[in-house]
């Protein structure tokens, strides 16, 4: 298995997309700013001076733009891009739903992957169901934390192997996926797409966006499934900064989605169709995914139409490792 950044892109990739699609720029946020690596404090979408929230539509006198609202969310890493076309009401109204749900339910790759969301940790712990348990038990049954730049992996000796397990150099660790809504999970990644598209092509996309500002969660679609196609990238923090594609069908170009968008950050790069009014139902699930920088190793999908998680459902990662070092001594439950 290859791992790092790929020098070389797959020109078939590369072909198909410069003949269906255009990589769409954002006013204010120029090319090479797609990658979200902070440098000298804030990149700011749209004029600070004309502030018109893109979701409620409304503008500054009647709402206040008070609060630093970025263009994706804390927990993925971004440190680098906030936005002016988000109100506080709306900013309020999608950090408390939607993007919450995100966290929860990646909860596990961005723990493993060292991304800090606000308040800078960087840890994972959960319970999982033991017929064992005590008052005396451990704060987690499994706790994954950094400690002197090295992964440590903390676990009672009662959780089974559903739930980690070692084999040869590598391990697998697998953690229940947290309290959360798959559509709003979702409408969390559309909102991204939504943030940082340009103004013109917001007009086609209204009812998404009354779609994203409702609280109570449905499939936008009649006859679709909300699908995140996803391709995972070995190693360790190879990606180091989020990085996005927003890409739309050329006018020429038929029978493929309008739009596309294309997040890679930590351990893996997302791809969905964005939802627009009136859409046809083209076949997102046949097109490539798009070309990025970095080898990759599994390639699925996430089915997100439902309401609720299902019962006992997990996500997994496996690392490889050359030694490991047994810290059962220097463990405390803090």
């Amino acid at each position: 298995m290859r791992i790092g950044v790929r020098t070389e892109p797959d020109e078939k990739l590369v072909q198909f997309y410069s003949t269906y699609y255009d990589i769409l720029r954002t006013p204010d946020f120029d090319e090479s700013s797609r990658l979200l690596k902070p440098k000298h404090g804030l990149h700011q979408l749209g004029m600070p001076g004309r502030r018109i929230c893109r979701f409620c539509g409304k503008q500054e006198g009647e709402v206040e733009f008070k609060k630093i609202a970025h263009a994706f969310p804390e927990c993925i890493g971004n440190k680098a891009l906030k936005t002016n076309y988000e109100c506080d009401t709306c900013n309020d109204f999608f950090g408390k739903t939607i993007e919450n749900d995100y966290a929860n339910y990646f909860n596990l790759f961005h723990s493993i992957m060292q991304i800090s969301g606000k308040n800078g940790e960087i840890k994972c712990g959960f319970k999982v169901p033991c017929a064992k348990r005590t008052d005396e038990c451990m704060r987690y049954c499994i706790n994954i934390l950094y400690k002197d730049n090295q992964l440590q992996i903390h676990q009672c000796k009662e959780v089974s192997e559903q739930y980690i397990s070692f084999i040869g150099d590598s391990v697998t660790i697998s953690k229940p996926i947290g309290n959360c809504c798959p559509i709003a999970v979702f409408k969390a990644i559309v909102k991204m797409a939504i943030t940082v598209m340009p103004i013109e092509e917001i007009i086609m996309f209204d009812k998404t966006i009354q779609w994203l500002l409702n609280p109570e969660h449905s499939n936008i679609y009649n006859s679709k499934k909300l699908l995140v196609r996803y391709q995972m990238i070995p190693g360790f923090n190879v990606t180091k900064y989020p990085h996005y594609f927003l890409y739309r069908r050329k006018r020429d170009a038929w029978n493929v989605p309008y739009m596309l968008f294309n997040l890679t950050y930590g351990c893996f790069s997302l791809l969905i169709e964005v939802p627009r009014d009136n859409e046809i139902n083209t076949k997102f699930e046949k097109i490539p995914f798009p070309p990025i920088p970095f080898y990759t190793s599994t390639e699925d999908v996430w089915d997100l139409s439902d309401n609720l998680i299902t019962k006992n459902q997990m996500h997994s990662i496996v690392l490889n490792y050359e030694s490991t070092i047994d810290c059962t001594d220097e463990y405390s439950n803090q």
